[in-house]
């Protein structure tokens, strides 16, 4: 009966680190900010730009511009067409995120 119970236990807390479960230790996702691309151009090139945030319960904490404009312009990108927005989380207290803007 312990060796079950220890089983189940150790297969719930691998669940949660390798992303099958909610994601509560370690948290990678990649998408897009916009799925309408009805005509936008191909990008002719890629940039990205960190926004640092680290929050505890309720009460969260950024710094860096997080406006598209400012990552864009700081990026060299004068028409931006579209972006990704890729979020990496630990124990839910160090949040990084970092925008994947694509123009000209």
């Amino acid at each position: 009966m312990k060796q079950v119970l220890f089983s189940s236990t150790l297969l719930a807390l691998l669940l949660m680190v390798t992303g099958c479960g909610v994601g509560l230790i370690y948290t990678h996702t990649y998408k897009p900010m916009s799925t309408d691309l009805n005509r936008t151009p191909v990008a002719q090139s890629e940039k990205t730009g960190d926004i640092k945030h680290i929050q505890i319960g309720q009460i969260g904490v950024a710094w860096d511009s997080i406006a598209y404009g400012d990552i864009a312009k700081k990026n060299g990108i004068h028409e931006l067409y579209f972006a990704d927005l890729e979020t990496f989380k630990i124990l839910g207290i160090w949040n990084q995120y970092t925008v994947h803007l694509y123009g000209k």
